[in-house]
């Protein structure tokens, strides 16, 4: 027996060996995890970021002009920038950018953005996930992903009191952009902004002169689903008068709720030909709206209003038989 026992020992000891060596295979190659307090130091860590790495901000307020998340991350090695309790600002709402994410596979979580011209702007981003931020008192949108930045997630997160500076640019959520700067955006005048594939859920929207979502032509196939709005789309300002404003193509819009609105809940446009199609929304609740809950415009082909709103705007469900 005690002879048997001394045998079978050492292959025990190298499947555990083996075992921890593919452990440390596993484990992301260099990943690292770092703590700043200074606005120099946030902005070195993320220039310094890899994939894998987490970024994590100690309370305070970090005041800085272009922050840039530029590093790239990959799908099972996301790049994490994570506060609890802390601040970033430009120091105004009338300049720059509050973090600008330009890598792909970044997680955006728990921060609070103020006080600068535009709260969190994607350009050319791929799955970004933003959960559980603040963005607030900024001078024009709270969010916005452009410049092709697909598959994008936003969501438990509390967006407010934008538009500060500019009122008629003071979405809470920008999807795309509008056709007159597609040249700006991808290059050519004639190339929209896909800026596609992107879910926006369980968020609290409120006090947004312009829309609270604002879904530009050019962009298809995402989902507006959970979200809360209050008193957004109030200033009618660039004819935002509107909870969500969808322009693009094949949006899933259900389950939102709210109170106040200078007219609709929900609209659709048609800025160009083809765009403002197929979009469906259903199971939305809202009180206190003028107009109707879903106010489709003209050659909106496709658009569905399903019958299953319980509370509607004062003029109705919606400007269209519902299915």
């Amino acid at each position: 027996m005690v002879l048997s026992a001394r045998v079978r020992l050492p292959a025990l000891l190298v499947a555990l060996m083996l075992a921890c060596a593919s452990l440390a295979l596993a484990s992301p190659a260099g990943a690292a995890t770092k703590t700043v307090s200074t606005a120099s130091g946030l902005k070195a860590a993320v220039k310094a970021a890899k994939a894998g790495d987490t970024i994590v901000l100690a309370k305070g307020t970090y005041t800085l002009l272009g922050l840039e998340l530029a590093a790239n991350g990959t799908a099972s090695q996301r790049i994490t920038l994570r506060g609890s309790g802390a601040t970033i600002t430009t120091g105004s709402a009338s300049k720059g950018y509050g973090i600008h994410v330009t890598g792909d596979y970044w997680v955006i979580t728990g921060v609070t953005v103020t006080k600068s011209l535009k709260g969190i702007v994607a350009d050319g981003a791929t799955h970004l996930l933003i959960d559980g931020v603040t963005v607030t008192s900024v001078g024009q949108e709270g969010i916005h992903l452009r410049s092709q930045s697909t598959y994008a997630v936003v969501r438990n997160s509390t967006i407010s009191a934008t538009g500060t500076v500019d009122k008629g640019y003071g979405e809470g959520i920008y999807v795309g952009s509008a056709k007159s700067l597609w040249k700006t955006y991808t290059g050519s005048a004639t190339t929209p902004d896909r800026s596609d594939h992107v879910i926006i859920e369980n968020n609290h929207i409120s006090q947004t002169p312009a829309e609270g979502i604002d879904i530009k032509e050019g962009t298809t196939s995402g989902t507006v689903r959970g979200n809360v709005f209050t008193n957004a789309g109030y200033s009618g300002v660039h004819d935002a008068d509107s909870w969500v404003d969808v322009k693009g193509n094949r949006y899933v819009i259900t389950g939102n709720s709210g109170t106040s609105a200078r007219l609709d809940a929900f609209q659709t446009h048609v800025q160009l030909p083809g765009w403002g199609r197929w979009n469906s929304f259903s199971g939305n609740r809202v009180s206190g709206v003028p107009g109707y809950t879903v106010r489709v415009a003209p050659g909106s082909t496709g658009t569905v209003v399903k019958c299953t709103t319980l509370t509607t705007g004062k003029l109705g469900l919606s400007n269209i038989a519902c299915g």
